[in-house]
């Protein structure tokens, strides 16, 4: 029986260093994937895209302004001017019609250095959205319907168009990331690895110059060519790649 029991004790002892050695072995498998991470190189570069679409929607903000003795009148008069151009616009199919503002105000002058109220002043002003082809008859139509002020003009594209051109300059700023870093590690004796890291940045979008607020006459209203521009798309991409 005694070796027995001196078999039995020799284990006993053996067992706890086994559970030492394990977690020995884990420790040091941990502290060498951190020690790869803290010696990982890697590249950061941005890339950006850019693509152009042709305008064929025109945003267009005109509007109707009216003097009178009383506000009460001048609003009459502002109202049935206003409901006279919507009524037109409609009837026409414009997109997006909607008020942009209403304004009744005194109106005040000035004598021997002195300013005394007369009568009131009002404006009211809608935009709406349409072909660019038809931007030029529709503008006839409004003015003879009522609107004396043509207060902007922006060209725009459609909406699946500007999303397209953003896909596209998304795919641009990526290559030009890529290529970023091909030819600085190049330079450099390095190859990229693996991509780390991805950051979309937001795309923009370049509207043209807004025409400038112009008075409006029914007789002139076919004379001014309307003609549209290009919308730019940027967008950017930074990506973090090891080596």
């Amino acid at each position: 029986m005694r070796p027995l029991t001196t078999f039995v004790l020799s284990l006993a002892f053996c067992v706890p260093s086994i559970a030492i050695i394990a977690p020995s072995a884990k420790a040091q498998e941990s502290s060498a994937s951190i020690q790869a991470i803290k010696n990982e190189r890697v590249i950061t570069v941005t890339g950006r895209g850019e693509r152009s679409v042709k305008t064929t929607k025109a945003r267009i903000q005109l509007g109707v302004t009216a003097e009178g003795k009383t506000a009460i009148a001048v609003q009459g008069e502002i109202g049935r001017q206003a409901n006279s151009i919507v009524s037109r616009l409609q009837q026409l199919g414009v997109e997006k019609l909607q008020t942009t503002s209403i304004q009744l105000n005194p109106k005040y002058v000035y004598e021997n250095n002195r300013q005394r109220q007369d009568g009131f002043t009002g404006q009211t002003s809608v935009s709406f959205v349409v072909d660019i082809d038809k931007a030029g008859s529709t503008l006839d139509a409004a003015v003879n319907s009522g609107a004396n002020q043509i207060e902007q003009i922006t060209f725009i594209a459609t909406d699946a168009e500007l999303n397209a051109a953003k896909q596209l300059a998304l795919q641009d700023a990526v290559k030009d990331a890529q290529t970023q870093s091909n030819t600085v590690l190049g330079a450099l004796g390095f190859t990229a690895k693996t991509i780390k890291t991805i950051n979309v940045g937001e795309s923009a979008i370049a509207y043209p110059v807004p025409q400038p607020r112009l008075q409006a006459f029914a007789k002139d209203a076919n004379s001014v060519p309307i003609l549209g521009g290009e919308q730019k798309v940027d967008a950017s991409v930074t990506l973090q790649i090891t080596y």
